[in-house]
C-alpha cells in the first residue's frame, strides 16, 4: 500500500510573493476596452458641462471620477500590491500543507482548507500553479514547493 502524500512548508507573505501571485494569476489585458467605464464617465461629465445650464461641480466631479478610474486601470498591479501589503496577512509566515485531502494554508490571520473536490482545474504557470475553484482561484509558487509536490500537482493536473 502506498503511503499517504503529505508536504508542509513555511514561507513569508512578502512583496515578492504577492507580486508573483499577481503576475501569474491575473491575465494581462492592456486593451482599450478596460478603459470603457472611464471613457463613459468622461463623456457624461463633458456633456453635463457643455449641454446643461446647471452648476458645473457635478460635471467636474464626473470628469475627475473618470480620471481616477483610468488611473486605477493603468496602475492596477501597484494598487493591488499596496492593498496586500497593508493587509494583516502581509509579512507574516504562512504554513502550507498539501496532502491527499487538499491544500491547507495557516497563519496568524488565515486558516484556509481547500479540498481536491472543490478544485475544478489545476493549471501550471511559468512560476507556479493556479488552483481554479468554482468561485475564484488560488496560486501556489514553485519557489516554496519541492520536486515531490510538483510531481504530485502534475498528477492532479492530468486527472
Amino acid at each position: 500500500m502506498k503511503p499517504e502524500f503529505t508536504y508542509t512548508t513555511r514561507y513569508k507573505l512578502d512583496k515578492s510573493h504577492f507580486s508573483e501571485t499577481y503576475d501569474e494569476s491575473v491575465p494581462a489585458n492592456h486593451s482599450f476596452s478596460k478603459y470603457k467605464k472611464s471613457l463613459i464617465l468622461a463623456v457624461i461629465g463633458i456633456a453635463l458641462l457643455y449641454l446643461t445650464d446647471h452648476s458645473p461641480y457635478f460635471a467636474w466631479f464626473m470628469i475627475g471620477l473618470a480620471a481616477v478610474d483610468a488611473l486605477s486601470v493603468r496602475f492596477d498591479k501597484a494598487w493591488w500590491l499596496t492593498r496586500q501589503m497593508i493587509s494583516k496577512a502581509a509579512n507574516n509566515e504562512l504554513t502550507l500543507t498539501i496532502n491527499e485531502d487538499g491544500v491547507h494554508s495557516q497563519s496568524i490571520y488565515v486558516n484556509s482548507k481547500i479540498s481536491w473536490e472543490d478544485i475544478v482545474k489545476v493549471e501550471q504557470t511559468k512560476q507556479g500553479w493556479l488552483l481554479h475553484l468554482t468561485k475564484g482561484k488560488t496560486y501556489l509558487s514553485n519557489r516554496c514547493l519541492s520536486d515531490e509536490v510538483i510531481e504530485f500537482l502534475t498528477a492532479k493536473a492530468n486527472n
